[in-house]
């Protein structure tokens, strides 16, 4: 039984990729020749579509969170106290003039929203290679002059998991 535990532990952890962001903060980001209002409104509008939901929004800064339906991640880093994971993404957000910066932060929050709150930063991981590839088509679509809505609708039709697979 322990050596059949420990070979399940050994294939989970071959698995496990982490990713090395080309950027200037070394997480998923982007630099968009468009207004703030038109990139934060289209990066909001595709991570709604994706589940998320707006917990906090200034000039500066977008916070959105979902529920985690991994059960294996639940039951590593959930607490008693919430048995609950958020998965959260934070994009900051600095207008340049006619241009915008966003950069983005991915995590899993255990005790969301409670002064025991805890992040396991996900900036590594394949999933922040797939958002790096939505910030990358975003910005491709905005500057071949789509609309935000046409942004949105195009963006949704894959997942940030996905847009980490060929293809």
């Amino acid at each position: 039984m322990a050596r059949w535990f420990l070979a399940v532990i050994c294939l989970c952890l071959a698995g496990c990729q982490t990713v090395q962001h080309d950027t200037q903060s070394g997480r998923p980001e982007v630099t968009i020749a468009a207004p703030s209002e038109t990139v934060k409104t289209a990066f909001v509008g595709i991570m709604t579509n994706f589940g998320y939901a707006l917990k906090r929004d200034s000039n500066f800064q977008i916070v959105m969170e979902r529920p985690v339906h991994n059960v294996v991640m639940n039951l590593l880093l959930a607490s008693e106290y919430d048995p609950t994971l958020e998965a959260r993404v934070s994009a900051t957000v600095l207008d340049l003039g006619a241009r915008t910066r966003l950069t983005a932060d991915m995590g899993v929050v255990r005790n969301a929203g409670t002064g025991f709150e805890a992040v396991t930063s996900a900036n590594n991981s394949p999933d922040s290679s797939g958002l790096q590839n939505l910030l990358d088509e975003i910005k491709t679509d905005l500057e071949r002059g789509m609309s935000v809505e046409q942004v949105i609708t195009k963006a949704s039709a894959r997942t940030i998991t996905a847009r980490d697979k060929p293809g």
